[in-house]
């Protein structure tokens, strides 16, 4: 199939999760012998040549003007903020969407021809309008943005990114044929929302199993992650309150960090900041364990998902392991998400006991395995509903 993918987050540098995911999707379906065309509308900074390289050229970037906010919305949402009104950090759905994106889109299709079209987070679903029937239009969720705001809110932080209202989502995800959720529950809350108006199945992060790691026997954990805030409060609520309860009983335990989160928490005895670095592979390596220790979030988390496939053991938060309930105890150790002693007890527990280590590594590569399987097969699904796309035009009629 031709197959265009248009996405505002760049796929290289992959220096976060929701660009791993988005370029392990394409790398699969050139896998399968898709033809894939890389749409590129650039909200964040991306390496262009390094994702014309990727794509042999076939690579387009559109003209992305964000839409400009009216003083008058400007002034009501910083009142809304000062008086601590939760509805200022609320956008309708399309907000972020530049119209002069649609003739573009329509000028790619009639060069090109698409069977199918993905289109990367709900607040770019109007770009699905650009095509016409015929074409299989899949939205590729990510996260759920209904009311998302309220998660940073009820944590009391400060909202970041995008949240709109649930009217506002269900607008979005209702203009595609195929909707994707990343994890189960969030597919549950597409359909409800949708009562058969689109096609929900659930894709979540494919994994890369080409690599293999050879631990360390030094007992370093691991934590690879952006510097976005739920990082960086991860982070630094793991060098608050669990590092001195581990280094009390291993004094020479030490975590290190890698990636922008290095940038956003202070040194501190015992941690060492290797910035960004080239292979996650290599940096697991350099670890007897991995943590993911983050207290919130939504969606999947593509860092736990990265162990699994690495075959590296884990200790993860209930927050760094969402969507994966069913695997906690035999690919990973969980626990609660602001229970310290918790956290400490199981990298501790796992630190002393290899034989452990190793059934969790097992674990790991198992449950990975048995996870690409199910997410390839249903992601072929999605591409061929053809038939029933058609028949749901017809029935509208």
């Amino acid at each position: 199939m031709k197959i265009l993918m248009l996405s505002p987050v760049p796929t290289h540098p992959p220096i976060a999760g929701n660009r791993a995911r988005i370029l392990t999707l394409v790398d699969s379906l050139i896998a399968a012998d898709h033809t894939l065309h890389f749409a590129w509308l650039a909200m964040e900074d991306g390496d262009r040549r390094a994702m014309m390289k990727h794509f042999n050229g076939a690579f387009t970037e559109l003209m992305y003007r964000p839409p400009k906010v009216n003083l008058a919305a400007r002034l009501r949402r910083r009142v809304q903020r000062q008086l601590g009104w939760a509805s200022a950090y609320v956008s309708g759905v399309d907000d972020w969407y530049d119209p002069g994106l649609t003739p573009q889109l329509a000028a790619l299709h009639a060069r090109h021809g698409f069977d199918a079209v993905f289109v990367e987070y709900v607040f770019m679903s109007k770009a699905l309008e650009a095509f016409p029937a015929g074409v299989v239009k899949i939205l590729d969720t990510h996260d759920r943005f209904a009311d998302r705001h309220l998660h940073y809110l009820r944590a009391g932080k400060q909202p970041e990114w995008f949240s709109t209202t649930p009217e506002g989502e269900r607008t979005g995800l209702a203009r595609a044929d195929v909707v994707l959720a990343i994890q189960d529950t969030e597919a549950a809350l597409f359909a409800s929302a949708l009562q058969g108006q689109a096609r929900v199945l659930t894709v979540g992060h494919l994994l890369d199993m080409s690599q293999s790691v050879l631990l360390a026997s030094a007992p370093r954990a691991v934590f690879i992650a952006s510097g976005n805030s739920i990082n960086v409060d991860g982070t630094k609520a793991f060098i608050t309150d669990v590092l001195p309860l581990v280094r009390a009983e291993i004094p020479d335990f030490e975590l290190w960090l890698a990636g922008d989160v290095c940038q956003q928490v202070p040194d501190a005895p015992g941690v060492r900041k290797l910035g960004r670095v080239n292979s996650v592979a290599q940096t697991y390596a350099q670890g007897a364990l991995a943590v993911n220790p983050v207290r919130m979030g939504t969606g999947l988390n593509i860092k736990t998902m990265e162990c699994l496939a690495l075959g590296v053991p884990l200790v993860a938060t209930a927050s760094g392991s969402r969507g994966l309930e069913n695997l906690r105890g035999q690919a990973f150790l969980a626990v609660p998400d602001d229970d310290a002693a918790a956290m400490a007890a199981a990298v501790i527990r796992l630190l002393r006991d290899n034989a452990l280590r190793m059934t969790l590594v097992q674990g790991a590569l198992s449950a990975a395995r048995a996870w690409n399987i199910k997410q390839l097969e249903t992601l072929e699904c999605a591409l061929h509903t053809r038939a029933w796309v058609l028949d749901k035009k017809v029935a509208q009629r």
